[in-house]
């Protein structure tokens, strides 16, 4: 156990144990202290890996109950969340999409569409990088990238103190980021985001797949170019490769025709795709085109996860082309390969969850709300602070533990300022996908760190000036254009 550990440890009983013991404020339900003490105890063991960030997540299943703040029956169905199995079902199709090679095939197809220069090498990896990303995990991204982009380095002989070869790294770990922010299943905080605002305001409306495509694909197609600009500027990047195109051919080639099992993977995410965006009814101009959900008369049954786990039952039972050594049908997805996705990010979305649950249930939200002075203070000046507290303190802590620990403190926040939880916990949702200095940030960033082509310092140099941009785009585009094109004004709305 190291050093920091001992101390997460020791931090985290004391802070938790002072909590309980100190007089409750005034105003305050003796749960939401508790539950104030459970949620410190777990943001210190998130900060320092005291213990595994997923074990972490189990917290409240045992001191929720024993602390009378919730039940076993409430905590339960925060772990069995539609969010959590959301999350899950897309999990299982992003193994499938990758087990059968599809993903490799899209981004080596996107690469030879663009081109071969350096700086179209460099948009090429970004564009395959950021698609990818909203479908798949933003590390299998990442790891699938990685070597097709050494392959490039290792045939023109760039020596790892080549500005190339760190831009080329670099811009894999952070397209792979900034890709993830754009769709609702891309990364664990957008589906923290759907769930607390579930939770702590049932009353609000059900955020689906296609009301974040609004909010979150914007942000890609505007911080995308900028990033690429950015990092092309940054490290001077300019000229040809002579045998990049070679080796994208060749990668290409090696992949050969396309499989019975690519065609059939790729229908079925088609399929998957048009499910959610078809799930429920749109309005379009004066034309209103009813859902698949809405002709089945079970519009008020279905969720996304529906979607999610109908196309991977499907993966289950379609085979993939190929006999298996006991002679039976390989199919396009196997148990072998479901066991391999991250069980633990579902698990950590639903202690996210069951934090948001106590803080409504202990009316913990409401007494910030009623306690916390923002007179005086600009709402401009409120959301910046947010956006730049959350894209720094991700640089040290897991971008899920941090969205899962302050959502229900914004909640909270946005009570006592009187105006729209989105204008907060929107922009905090994308900044927590905004790590752009450190390994620790975010898994793509350690990944492409082991390549040897980028060193610490440099990322944390050109990370830092991303991060700078990142803030502006989410301050400036959310605040001016997003929000105000969803019709959400600074006031707060008639369901909080």
């Amino acid at each position: 156990m190291s050093k920091r550990q001992k101390i997460g440890i020791v931090l985290g009983i004391s802070l938790f144990t002072l909590i309980i013991l100190l007089p409750t404020p005034d105003g305050m339900n003796p749960k939401g202290m508790k539950a104030a003490a459970v949620t410190v105890l777990m943001a210190v063991f998130w900060v320092t890996e005291a213990i595994s960030i997923f074990a972490t997540a189990f917290i409240p299943i045992v001191l929720f109950p024993i602390l009378g703040i919730l039940n076993a029956n409430h905590i339960a169905a925060s772990y069995g969340h539609h969010i959590v199995l959301l999350i899950i079902g897309a999990f299982l199709v992003a193994k499938a999409i990758e087990s059968n090679n599809l993903h490799k095939r899209i981004a080596l197809g996107t690469i030879q569409l663009i081109g071969t220069s350096r700086r179209q090498i460099i948009l090429s990896f970004m564009i395959a990088c950021a698609f990818l990303s909203m479908w798949t995990s933003n590390n299998s991204t990442t790891l699938m990238m990685l070597p097709i982009g050494l392959a490039i380095l290792q045939r023109e002989s760039i020596g790892k103190n080549n500005a190339f070869g760190s831009a080329l790294m670099l811009s894999i770990a952070y397209s792979a980021s900034i890709g993830g922010a754009g769709t609702l299943i891309g990364t664990p905080p957008n589906l923290l985001f759907v769930s607390t605002m579930n939770e702590i305001f049932p009353s609000s409306p059900d955020i689906v797949f296609t009301d974040w495509l609004k909010i979150g694909l914007p942000f890609v197609i505007i911080f995308l170019p900028i990033s690429w600009i950015f990092i092309i500027k940054y490290f001077k990047i300019d000229g040809g490769l002579n045998d990049s195109h070679d080796v994208i051919q060749n990668e290409y080639k090696q992949l050969g025709a396309i499989t019975i099992a690519e065609k059939r993977v790729l229908i079925i995410c088609i399929l998957y795709a048009l499910g959610f965006v078809f799930r429920r009814k749109m309005e379009i101009g004066t034309v209103t085109l009813l859902g698949w959900s809405d002709l089945l008369g079970v519009q008020a049954y279905v969720k996304d996860s529906t979607v999610a786990f109908l196309a991977a039952l499907l993966l289950f039972l379609l085979p993939n082309g190929k006999i298996k050594n006991d002679g039976s049908k390989k199919k396009l997805l196997e148990w072998d390969d479901a066991k391999t996705v991250p069980w633990g990010i579902a698990m950590l979305i639903g202690g996210g969850l069951a934090i948001a649950s106590a803080f409504k249930e202990s009316d913990l939200v409401s007494w910030i709300g009623v306690n916390l002075n923002l007179e005086g203070i600009p709402m401009f000046l409120v959301l910046l602070i947010v956006v730049v507290g959350m894209v720094f303190l991700t640089e040290i802590n897991s971008n899920t533990a941090s969205t899962a620990i302050f959502l229900p403190v914004l909640a909270g926040v946005s009570q006592a300022g009187n105006f729209h939880p989105y204008l907060l916990m929107i922009p905090a949702t994308i900044a927590a996908s905004c790590a752009f200095m450190l390994p620790s940030g975010t898994g793509p960033n350690a990944i492409i760190l082991s390549s040897g082509y980028v060193t610490i310092p440099e990322m944390a140099k050109c990370g830092f000036w991303l991060n700078l941009l990142a803030i502006c785009v989410i301050v400036l585009l959310l605040y001016f254009i997003i929000m105000p094109l969803l019709g959400v004004t600074a006031g707060s709305p008639n369901w909080i």
